[in-house]
C-alpha cells in the first residue's frame, strides 16, 4: 500500500512539475509568426498579425515559460497578464518596424528573462509609436544566462521597467547598442526607493552611443552595483549612472566615459556610496564632473542630499576637459569629484588626474574628511590622455629648480613632450623620486623633451634632461637609485618679465599695470621681484628702469 502511494505522489509531483515549467513557443519567420501552446498550458490565448505577435494569459496560479526564436524585420510580442513568468530568449532577432516596442510585457510581476547558453538576440524599435523602451517591462525583470542581448531604443529608452531591475550573477552580455535617450531605465511609478532600482550581481553590460543616460533609475531610485563589469560611454548633457538617491558600488568594474559637455560619470541626487570594486571614469567634457553627490532644495522627490562617501575599493578619475560656460553664463570647470555637501572618506583608494589649467581635481561645499583611505591629486596645466595612446615607456625623474632638487611637488608639475605633443607626465609618490609614463602611437624612436610647470607663479618653463631621452616601447631609464635629473631656471633674467630675452620699457608697463592691479598671484614674480622681498613693488620698478638706462652698469 505504501509503495503504491509513493508511487501515486511522485506521478502526482511530476505532472506538477511538468504543468508549472510548460513551455509556450513563439517563433517568428519574417513576415510571419507562429505560437505553440502545449495541452498543459491553461488561460493563454494569443492573436498574430503578420509578425506581430499579442499573448494573453489569464492564470494567476501557474508560472509558465514563453520560448521566443527565429527573426523578423518586422514583427513584436505584447504580452498581458497578472502572474510572474518566464521568457526565454533562444536566438531572438527582432525588430519591430510597424511602431511600437520590440518587446512589450504589459505584466505588473516578476519576469524571469533567460538569455539561453550559446545564443544571441537582438531586438530594435520602431521610431514611430509611442512606446518607452525596445524591451519594455510593466514589472520588474530579473535577467539571467550566458547568452547575450542586443537593444537599439530608436525612439526612447533601450530597456525600460516600471519598477527594478536585476541582473543576477549567471547574466552573460546586455548591450546597449544605441538609445534616443537613456540606455537601461526604471521607475516612473511612485517615488519608491525599496522597488525602484537597477542591482547588477553578475554580468558584463555594455552601453554606447545613447543620447540621453547610461543607467537611470527615477522615482527616487537606486543603483547597485555588487559584480559583474559595466562600461558606459555617454555624451551632451547626460550622466552614466545617474540615481534619484544612492549610487551604491560594492564591487565588479566599472568604466565610465564622458565625451560630452556639462555631462557626469555618476551623479546621485544623495548620495554616492563606493565601498568597494574597481571604478575608472574618463572626463573630456567640457565643465563635466567624474562623480557628483548632488544636492537639492526645491523641486524635486529628493531634497538636502550631496553627500559622497568612499569606503574601499579602487576608483580612479581621468579629469581632460576645459571649463563650460552654461546658459546662465557661469563658467563651470572640469572636476573630479564634487560634493554640494559631504566628502567623506574612510578607506580606499582614489587617484584623481586634472590635466589642464581649467580642471579642478576635488570641489567640496561642505565637510571635507579625507582622514582615512588615500586620495591621491595628480595635476598637470597641460592636456594629455594616456588611453590614447598604445605604447609607453617609463622613466624615474626627479627635478631641480636653479641647481635645487625639488622636494615638495604639491605646486609643481613637469611634463614629457614629443614635439607639440605632451605625451606624459610626472607621478611622485615618493620625495626622492617619480615616475613618468611617456606615450606614442609609434615605434619609432622619438626624441622627448621637457617642460616644467609652477602653480604658485603661473609659468612654464623649459627643462633639460642630464641625459638624451627618446622613446622607446617597453623601455626603461632611470632607476629610483639613478633618476634622470630633470632641470630648469626659474628666475631667468631679472627684469625681463615677459621673458622675451629682453629688458624694455614692455617689462615696465607689465609691473606697473600688475602693481595698480592689486594682484594677489605671483604671475611675473620671478623676474619681477629684483630686490628679493617676495613681493612687486614701486622699487622693483625703478631698478628695472635703472637696469634700462645704465644696461652696463
Amino acid at each position: 500500500m505504501k509503495t503504491f502511494f509513493a508511487t501515486l505522489l511522485i506521478a502526482s509531483l511530476a505532472f506538477t512539475s511538468l504543468h508549472a515549467q510548460g513551455t509556450v513557443k513563439v517563433i517568428y519567420d519574417g513576415p510571419t509568426a507562429s505560437v505553440i501552446i502545449p495541452d498543459d498550458v491553461k488561460g493563454v490565448t494569443y492573436t498574430v498579425s503578420g509578425a506581430h505577435v499579442v499573448i494573453n494569459s489569464t492564470t494567476i496560479t501557474q508560472e509558465y515559460t514563453y520560448s521566443l526564436s527565429g527573426a523578423s524585420d518586422n514583427g513584436s510580442l505584447t504580452f498581458n497578464g497578472n502572474y510572474k513568468f518566464t521568457m526565454s530568449l533562444d536566438g531572438l532577432q527582432l525588430t519591430n518596424a510597424k511602431g511600437g516596442a520590440a518587446i512589450d510585457v504589459e505584466c505588473g510581476k516578476r519576469v524571469s528573462v533567460i538569455l539561453s547558453d550559446g545564443s544571441t538576440n537582438t531586438l530594435a524599435d520602431s521610431p514611430l509609436g509611442a512606446q518607452k523602451a525596445a524591451l519594455y517591462f510593466k514589472g520588474h525583470p530579473e535577467f539571467k544566462g550566458s547568452g547575450t542581448l542586443n537593444v537599439t531604443g530608436n525612439l526612447k529608452h533601450a530597456i525600460c521597467a516600471k519598477e527594478y531591475i536585476e541582473l543576477k550573477k549567471t547574466t552573460g552580455f546586455i548591450n546597449i547598442l544605441g538609445a534616443v535617450s537613456d540606455g537601461i531605465h526604471c521607475g516612473k511609478g511612485n517615488p519608491d526607493w525599496e522597488n525602484n532600482y537597477f542591482q547588477m550581481d553578475g554580468g558584463t553590460v555594455d552601453i554606447r552611443d545613447v543620447q540621453g543616460d547610461g543607467i537611470d533609475a527615477d522615482d527616487y531610485g537606486t543603483i547597485r552595483i555588487n559584480d559583474g563589469a559595466v562600461s558606459i560611454t555617454v555624451g551632451h548633457a547626460a550622466t552614466a549612472l545617474k540615481a534619484d538617491s544612492i549610487v551604491s558600488i560594492k564591487g565588479g568594474v566599472v568604466n565610465l566615459a564622458v565625451t560630452g559637455d556639462d555631462s557626469e560619470g555618476i551623479r546621485a541626487r544623495h548620495t554616492v556610496d563606493i565601498t568597494g570594486g574597481q571604478t575608472s571614469i574618463i572626463v573630456t567634457g567640457n565643465g563635466s564632473t567624474g562623480i557628483k553627490g548632488k544636492r537639492y532644495t526645491a523641486g524635486s522627490t529628493v531634497l538636502n542630499g550631496g553627500f559622497v562617501n568612499i569606503g574601499g575599493g579602487t576608483t580612479e578619475i581621468h579629469v581632460l576637459g576645459d571649463a563650460f560656460v552654461n546658459e546662465e553664463g557661469i563658467k563651470i570647470p572640469c572636476t573630479g569629484i564634487r560634493a554640494d555637501a559631504d566628502l567623506s572618506m574612510t578607506n580606499g583608494e582614489v587617484d584623481v588626474y586634472a590635466m589642464g589649467l581649467e580642471t579642478l581635481p576635488v570641489d567640496v561645499a561642505g565637510n571635507d574628511d579625507r582622514s582615512r583611505g588615500t586620495l591621491r591629486i595628480i595635476r598637470t596645466p597641460w592636456h594629455t590622455n594616456a588611453f590614447d595612446y598604445q605604447y609607453d615607456m617609463t622613466l624615474y625623474v626627479v627635478v631641480e629648480a636653479d641647481g635645487q632638487r625639488v622636494d615638495d611637488y604639491s605646486t609643481k608639475a613637469v611634463g614629457a613632450f614629443i614635439g607639440e605633443e605632451c605625451v606624459g607626465y610626472g607621478v611622485f609618490e615618493d620625495t626622492n623620486y617619480g615616475i613618468m609614463r611617456v606615450r606614442s602611437n609609434s615605434t619609432e624612436q622619438q626624441e622627448v623633451t621637457f617642460k616644467t610647470y609652477d602653480y604658485n607663479t603661473a609659468l612654464a618653463f623649459d627643462a633639460t634632461a642630464d641625459r638624451d631621452i627618446t622613446f622607446n616601447p617597453s623601455a626603461s631609464i632611470g632607476s629610483p637609485s639613478d633618476p634622470v635629473v630633470i632641470g630648469y631656471t626659474s628666475r631667468g633674467l631679472l627684469g625681463d618679465v615677459n621673458l622675451d630675452g629682453m629688458i624694455n620699457i614692455t617689462d615696465v608697463s607689465l609691473m606697473v599695470n600688475y602693481i595698480l592691479s592689486h594682484a594677489t598671484d605671483h604671475f611675473y614674480f620671478p623676474n619681477a621681484d629684483i630686490d628679493g622681498s617676495n613681493t612687486v613693488n614701486i622699487t622693483d620698478v625703478t631698478l628695472v628702469i635703472n637696469i634700462i638706462l645704465n644696461p652696463g652698469g
